[in-house]
């Protein structure tokens, strides 16, 4: 995980100016709307990086919902303390397979743009399965298909084979952490794949 961590490092200071542009930022505030993010929820933002979706999430879950976000790298965490956001909103450095959080703690996980980075990709769903209340989603979420995600990580060495799982694999590892799928959407543009916590 160093040498991700190092990669992302080096490029968060430039990172939202890169890779949300304005158009960008139209297709991600229309992604946002498909989290289904609900006023009062408590919503665990996982690989926040740069902290992109912070300002977004917290219209969604309004004065008396909370964000909590996490991230392995520091100097992503460094961007995403400037954003806005209210007190009660706890940005903290973790590792996705090791969650700082109580179990079933939150409403909704949210792993956007992430979850390809994970070195284990089955623990990291089973940590932020714990973290999830009954009946809770999660959802991960990208603004390229799995194939353009995939061509998108081999031009950077140190990201080349950090690749979503195909839809087959996605579904066993959401039953494997306790998660019901819900939808598994791959198109160009847009990747989505939503699982319910189980009773």
């Amino acid at each position: 995980m160093g040498s991700q961590s190092n990669f992302f490092d080096r490029r968060a200071s430039d990172w939202e100016k890169v890779h949300y542009p304005p158009h960008v930022r139209k297709r991600l505030e229309a992604l946002v709307k498909e989290f289904g993010v609900r006023l009062g929820e408590r919503v665990l933002d996982v690989g926040t990086g740069t902290g992109v979706l912070i300002p977004y999430l917290c219209g969604e879950v309004g004065a008396s919902g909370q964000i909590l976000a996490v991230d392995l790298s520091f100097q992503m965490l460094r961007q995403a303390n400037r954003k806005p956001r209210r007190d009660t909103d706890i940005i903290v450095q973790a590792d996705v397979h090791f969650l700082p959080f109580a179990n079933e703690m939150v409403d909704r996980v949210i792993c956007f743009a992430a979850f390809p980075h994970f070195t284990d990709k089955a623990k990291a769903l089973r940590e932020m399965s714990r973290v999830l209340r009954h009946d809770g989603i999660l959802i991960i979420a990208h603004l390229l298909s799995r194939e353009e995600l995939a061509k998108h990580h081999s031009a950077h060495p140190d990201v080349a084979r950090d690749t979503l799982p195909d839809s087959r694999r996605m579904r066993s590892l959401f039953m494997n952490a306790g998660l019901f799928p819900l939808e598994i959407v791959n198109k160009p543009g847009k990747y989505l794949a939503k699982g319910k916590k189980e009773v």
